[in-house]
């Protein structure tokens, strides 16, 4: 009997003096928060202070006056409680457009979509909706490119392909950072010597000096001063 009143005392339910129903829906309510404060990419701290606003918007509220959410609470539930059942990802995919203008050159991010399947007929779906949603004109898109392989990759099923049988004199566009890495990597083969000990080297032998450290963060400031003013 004593048994079962001490293990009575320590169900949670208990120790918040709200019924096994109520605290089903206070949790609920901390899930939901969360999973949108996640959603919604905001910080804990942010949470935390809406959690506080909601106990004191809502007094007469059981829930609000017991929910007891702060940011050590809220990662705790995002990370152990709804990350584990969150089985796909949702990849968030910037559109980028860069467009001629009276005063030169431009461009910009035009919208983030969240896209849960990188499949070429969903990526190629979302841009078009983008594009006519803001009112673009698909039969003056010159260009298009990125660094997504289900974009540029495959001559017949890709993003690219897709959108050139809407338009036939459409260019394909490069990422020129995967370029240029491409080049490094494949050209290192064929080096005379070996770049990453040289690399190694050098790193000896500045890092043992502070002198030397200090030499060198000068130098690149100089560097980095003298491409802004070239630009």
């Amino acid at each position: 009997m004593k048994s079962a009143e001490a293990n009575s005392s320590n169900r949670i339910d208990v120790a918040y003096n709200v019924t096994a129903t109520e605290l089903n829906k206070l949790c609920a309510v901390e899930g939901a928060m969360v999973f949108y404060t996640v959603k919604d990419s905001r910080s804990y701290i942010s949470h935390a202070c809406t959690i506080n606003i909601i106990k004191k918007c809502f007094p007469d509220s059981s829930t609000a006056k017991n929910i007891t959410c702060d940011k050590t609470k809220a990662r705790e539930i995002a990370c152990n409680v709804l990350a584990p059942s969150l089985t796909r990802n949702i990849k968030m995919v910037p559109i980028v457009v860069q467009f001629f203008s009276k005063t030169g050159a431009k461009h910009g991010i035009l919208e983030f979509i969240e896209q849960m399947h990188e499949s070429a007929d969903d990526l190629f779906v979302n841009i078009e909706y983008v594009l006519e949603a803001n009112e673009l004109k698909l039969n003056q898109l010159v260009s298009l490119g990125s660094d997504n392989t289900n974009v540029n990759v495959s001559n017949h099923h890709s993003v690219f392909a897709l959108f050139e049988k809407l338009l036939p004199g459409l260019i394909k566009g490069t990422c020129y950072y995967h370029v240029l890495h491409n080049l490094v990597k494949h050209g290192h083969e064929h080096l005379l010597f070996d770049i990453e000990a040289a690399l190694l080297k050098i790193y000896s032998h500045v890092c043992r000096s502070s002198v030397r450290s200090q030499e060198l963060t000068n130098y690149f400031d100089f560097i980095e001063l003298f491409l802004n003013i070239l630009d």
